[in-house]
């Protein structure tokens, strides 16, 4: 695997034939959905399927959630990701959210979500985009979506 920058609280290491993402944002419950993340896990994904050495990843968190999913502070104000027009909005969503989960969707191995804590919008559709997902005990998955006013992925 060719050397992958860390992201924004996002990064990629290896041992052996198993390469690990890790969602490195504890003090914000590991959003997802940030700005760069879409190109963060496009890229990443790119190079762990052109490593023919690698025979699984696994997806995992620090601190104690998995990924509380977006920003809904920033959903609620509009702010950040969620500033601007309807238009700006869906480019947005489509090259940065559309583009992160296409990336583990479209990774050629194994993928092993080893969730340690709840597991909310886009972190439980993440976590659902992977081969097995294994929960510790205080993991928890919700499509919460409706209850504030998005369709769901």
């Amino acid at each position: 695997m060719k050397s992958i920058p860390d992201g924004d609280g996002l990064r990629c290491t290896r041992a052996g034939a198993v390469a690990t993402i890790t969602i490195d944002r504890p003090e914000r419950r590991n959003p997802l959905g940030l700005p760069g993340d879409g190109d963060w896990f496009a890229t990443t994904a790119a190079a762990l399927n052109a490593d023919v050495a690698l025979r699984a990843v696994i997806l995992t968190a620090t601190g104690p959630a998995f990924s509380a999913g977006g920003d809904l502070k920033a959903m609620r104000d509009r702010t950040g990701e969620f500033a601007g027009s309807p238009a700006e909005l869906i480019d947005r969503y489509r090259h940065g959210i559309h583009r992160l989960v296409q990336a583990l969707w479209g990774l050629e191995l194994p993928l092993i979500a080893a969730v340690n804590g709840p597991a909310i919008g886009l972190g439980n559709d993440v976590a659902c985009l992977a081969d097995i997902r294994i929960a510790a005990t205080p993991a928890r998955f919700g499509a919460t979506f409706l209850a504030v006013g998005l369709v769901p992925g």
